[in-house]
């Protein structure tokens, strides 16, 4: 080893030693309090009872402010707290089948993933398990569609409007830039 190359070394092991130092000094930040009078301004506590992201009913908390928990296409939209607690029971309604289907959908595709580890493919169980991963995965989506439609139909017709009003600018700007297109087309020709 040359001399050159022994101070560069040295002084990659003097870095990583002073890394190694500091480490602990860095993450040892102290916690925040849990809560109560003294857990500090600005500091609040998550509770799923409040209706934060996991809710009572595991996955949509009461919609109240910001419509936490609420279909994301909802959000944007003014709804009155009737029409909140049909969404609410629309989709508490829904959550049973869902659960139901993921599992399904879950095992499935673990079933898959333990043939592909197999070392010689079982044809009749791999088109089984194919067949029901795509079956779950296809009742989802009708679900979701479905839960969907449900909760549109809570909706009063301007809501509907307003829901609708960005997916067709989306398809008017689609229409200007194909017919812009063609244009270009017919010029080159």
């Amino acid at each position: 080893m040359t001399l050159p190359t022994t101070f560069t070394a040295l002084r990659a092991a003097a870095a990583l030693c002073a890394c190694l130092l500091a480490a602990p000094a860095v993450l040892a930040q102290p916690m925040p309090p849990a809560d109560g009078p003294d857990a500090g301004p600005g500091f609040e506590q998550p509770d799923a009872r409040a209706g934060g992201p996991f809710g009572p009913f595991g996955g949509f908390g009461g919609f109240g402010e910001g419509m936490r928990g609420a279909p994301p296409f909802l959000r944007g939209l003014d709804l009155s707290e009737e029409q909140q607690d049909r969404v609410f029971a629309i989709l508490h309604a829904q959550a049973p089948k869902r659960r139901e289907l993921h599992k399904a959908e879950r095992k499935a595709f673990e079933s898959l993933r333990e043939l592909a580890r197999a070392p010689q493919l079982d044809e009749a169980r791999a088109s089984a398990s194919a067949r029901a991963l795509g079956q779950a995965i296809a009742d989802q989506e009708l679900l979701r569609l479905q839960t969907g439609a449900r909760i549109k139909a809570a909706l009063t017709p301007a809501q509907r409007a307003q829901l609708d009003a960005p997916r067709a600018e989306k398809r008017k700007g689609r229409g200007d830039k194909a017919s812009a297109r063609e244009k270009q087309r017919e010029a080159g020709q």
